[in-house]
């Protein structure tokens, strides 16, 4: 267990929260954020250039009490049916169309974003998390959720956002980076589950004494945020996510599985991850992630955990560069695989411990997600949870994205009732600079929003 390092905690400030009729409320750093933010943006000029004109006079001036109304009455209008579920504006930011859209100027990660605050939080089951606090102390505050399951925070993730409006949470989930419990790699999976995971961004927000945020992420991260709000949505001021991931079956299928998917945009990557497999072990994405699971557990005398994690990795690392398929490509049907594939790996003894390391944590974490199916109840959509949401929320998709396919960020951006979808040319992850643009300019824009009069 790690020993407790808290850092400046002192510094770390409760909001304070003011209350209005229609029984929701907005912390008093509101003011606070818009008006250093502002005097940022005058001096930076990183949030201006937007064609649409959001970016309007801040309330550099108002009172908390004129903030809280203002974002009031948009969660009024929402709850009024201003938009319908299935009219989010889409833009494409990319190409030609770009000078037409309402984002004309190319965002770059912010260079630099001070660090406030580390620290850890003891959380259920002997779980200890890590956290960090980075931008400014009065600004807006937003907590990222990484990707994975288990890829861990990097300080990289805070430049995502404005220093000067932001309040940046990042944390390390279960199992990853920082945050462990005593034991080996199968103790890693135990009280780690999607919901573990929602309580223990509740007890964060808590332990900061933060009555409101918004919510951000990226991949899996985009899962986490969509099922904490299942549960905590008055405690979300707005949502920014990319690579939208819903864990639905048709997905998995899409990422792992042996038909039209991921597999016919990389036909020989997806054969060496499953050629150690016999035909019953490839007829699903499920059964080829638990094969995975009981390997990297050293549960499988075919396959040494090494080999296994390294197969797996192998396979996420094409795939981030991968074209995806078009409509028209593969047959659709399952690959035909040798049942004397890998005869060599099956003959070697199962190791008495499982192989360590960071890769092996990313893979082991994401191999028992997709194996649970995340862990969700039977019937329980996100999508249909997000026809709830009351929050606006901005997605940003990679068309060349064969993780998550594009699928997922309209039918979520079609669901909610105010949502905004950004889809670029970049592909799954984060650091393209299309997706970078996109999520800046994002991020920028929420900061604005929230600041502007109703």
């Amino acid at each position: 267990m790690l020993t407790p390092s808290l850092m400046n905690i002192g510094h770390v400030h409760s909001a304070v929260v003011a209350s209005d009729a229609a029984g929701w409320a907005l912390p008093s750093f509101q003011t606070q954020a818009c008006e250093v933010g502002s005097e940022a943006q005058r001096s930076r000029g990183s949030t201006a250039g937007f064609a649409s004109g959001l970016f309007r006079t801040p309330l550099a001036a108002a009172s908390a009490a004129a903030a809280v109304a203002n974002v009031a009455a948009q969660r009024g209008r929402l709850a009024g049916g201003r938009r319908l579920s299935g009219s989010a504006r889409v833009r494409h930011l990319d190409g030609p169309s770009r000078s037409t859209t309402a984002l004309a100027a190319t965002k770059q990660l912010h260079s630099s974003v001070p660090l406030l605050s580390t620290g850890t939080l003891e959380v259920s089951d002997g779980w200890e998390l890590y956290y960090e606090e980075h931008g400014s102390a009065a600004g807006i505050p937003v907590v990222f959720l990484h990707g994975g399951p288990g890829a861990g925070c990097s300080r990289r993730m805070a430049q995502l956002f404005d220093p000067a409006g932001y309040r940046v949470v990042l944390f390390d989930q279960r199992g990853c980076g920082k945050s462990r419990r005593p034991g080996d790699a199968a103790a890693q999976l135990e009280a780690n589950t999607t919901w573990h995971l929602v309580e223990d961004i509740e007890a964060l927000r808590k332990h900061l004494g933060i009555d409101q945020w918004v919510v951000a992420g990226g991949s899996w991260g985009t899962t986490l945020a969509l099922a904490y709000a299942s549960r905590h949505q008055d405690h979300i001021l707005g949502m920014v996510l990319r690579a939208a991931c819903l864990f639905r079956d048709e997905e998995f299928d899409f990422f792992l599985g042996p038909g039209h998917g991921a597999r016919t945009a990389a036909p020989l990557a997806w054969s060496k991850l499953t050629s150690w497999l016999s035909p019953a072990e490839v007829r699903s994405a499920h059964e080829i992630a638990l094969a995975f699971r009981e390997a990297a557990l050293g549960q499988d005398a075919k396959m040494k955990p090494q080999d296994a994690v390294q197969r797996w990795v192998s396979w996420e690392m094409t795939l981030m560069s991968a074209k995806p398929p078009t409509p028209n490509e593969g047959s659709g049907k399952g690959a035909s695989v040798d049942p004397s594939a890998g005869a060599a790996s099956r003959r070697r003894e199962p190791p008495t411990t499982p192989w360590a390391g960071l890769h092996a944590s990313q893979a082991l974490l994401t191999m028992h997600y997709v194996v649970e199916r995340g862990f969700f109840p039977a019937n329980f959509a996100l999508l249909e949870e997000a026809r709830n949401f009351g929050f606006p929320l901005r997605i940003v998709h990679g068309r060349k994205d064969c993780v998550c396919p594009m699928k997922n960020a309209k039918d979520l951006a079609a669901a909610a009732p105010d949502a905004d979808l950004l889809l670029t040319d970049g592909g799954h992850s984060q650091w393209d600079s299309a997706n970078i643009d996109a999520f800046v300019s994002a991020t920028d824009e929420l900061c604005a929003q929230l600041c502007q009069p109703a």
